[in-house]
């Protein structure tokens, strides 16, 4: 199996958002997301480069705060301190309006070497505070909780040390994987895409093919007439890379981050969040849903913003219960039997 061929296992990641407890050296998407934290830190709170993470002192409400149980094997991270007197948690906006949006993001954990063990996508639609519990890797020291708030950047808590590491041998489930957005946060997560575009690329609009082919989201349908792929570049010209950041690396990652389609009315029917670990094309396969009329696909790259694919006609030929239809691509470009053929190589 190649590399490529791989990538397609490696990027249908399920819709849930469950925490995970990871080894540090078995993917490169937590130690990617903090590295891309930390370089979005730096260019849009310090431009001075001094301000690599914001600390307790700077605001109460959004420092995270980590708790161990009483058997050390389980932790749990609370961003903000409104379970004392006078304290206040960080608040949970979910909103389509990219004004409005206002979240943590993401929470993240290190351990005392650095490696970042733990890593969760939010739902801004749960009432806060912003939380996650996670099992504590074997072999632990100290624990480091950090998050990500969409509008204030990157914050740490005070680290925890565990008096009694665990010493049991670790899960082979226990492995760092990617956490995808719960679908109640994808509008949520559009918005800020949408937020993002304006304010870093001044644009009020994603880009699009006519913008550069490289970072396009291109839709292929399938023969079977009831699920698609997608591509982010053309395999004729230029396929975007997928380049993480290992632990310990000073790598700057370039990754597309995200895919997700819309439907003719707007709807997010799908959304992916994207592992770079040993993949070299941003690809993903959906399910055509029932009632679909047009598709459009999305893709966020981490460095160049925002990206809207060609739509892409929905022709229903089938009242399947399980939805099935037959599809065919209005712009005129297929790169389905190509694309297959160049991941089966």
């Amino acid at each position: 199996m190649t590399r490529s061929s791989l990538s397609l296992a490696l990027m249908v990641a399920s819709a849930s958002a469950a925490t995970v407890a990871v080894l540090a050296d078995s993917s490169e998407i937590c130690p990617t997301l903090y590295a891309d934290f930390h370089r979005r830190q730096l260019a849009d709170f310090s431009p001075a480069g001094d301000v690599f993470v914001f600390v307790e002192g700077e605001s109460a409400k959004h420092i995270p705060f980590l708790a161990l149980s009483d058997d050390g094997k389980t932790g749990t991270v609370v961003v903000g301190n409104g379970d004392e007197e006078g304290g206040v948690y960080h608040p949970m906006v979910a909103s389509e309006d990219p004004g409005a949006v206002h979240y943590v993001t993401h929470i993240l954990v290190k351990d005392q070497d650095g490696n970042v063990v733990v890593t969760e996508s939010l739902d801004p639609t749960v009432e806060a505070p912003a939380k996650i519990t996670f099992d504590v890797p074997a072999g632990v020291t100290e624990l480091i909780p950090y998050e990500w708030c969409n509008l204030h950047g990157l914050w740490k808590g005070e680290s925890v040390p565990l008096p009694t590491p665990i010493s049991e041998e670790r899960s082979i489930d226990a492995v760092c994987s990617i956490s995808d957005h719960p679908k109640a946060a994808w509008p949520s997560v559009h918005a800020d895409f949408l937020r993002q575009q304006k304010s870093t690329f001044e644009s009020d609009a994603p880009f699009s093919e006519s913008d550069g082919e490289k970072h396009t989201p291109y839709i292929s349908l399938k023969d079977d007439g009831s699920t698609a792929s997608i591509l982010v570049g053309k395999i004729s010209g230029a396929i975007h890379p997928m380049n993480g950041t290992p632990d310990g690396s000073d790598e700057e990652p370039h990754w597309i981050t995200e895919i997700y389609v819309v439907d003719q009315d707007g709807a997010i029917v799908t959304m992916h969040s994207l592992d770079p670990t040993d993949v070299d094309v941003a690809t993903m396969d959906f399910e055509i849903p029932k009632g679909a009329e047009t598709l459009k696909a999305y893709a966020w790259c981490n460095i160049h913003g925002l990206w809207e694919g060609p739509e892409v006609e929905v022709e229903t030929v089938s009242t399947q219960s399980d939805g099935a239809v037959a599809a065919s691509v209005s712009t005129g470009f297929a790169f389905g039997a190509t694309f297959l053929a160049v991941l089966n190589m």
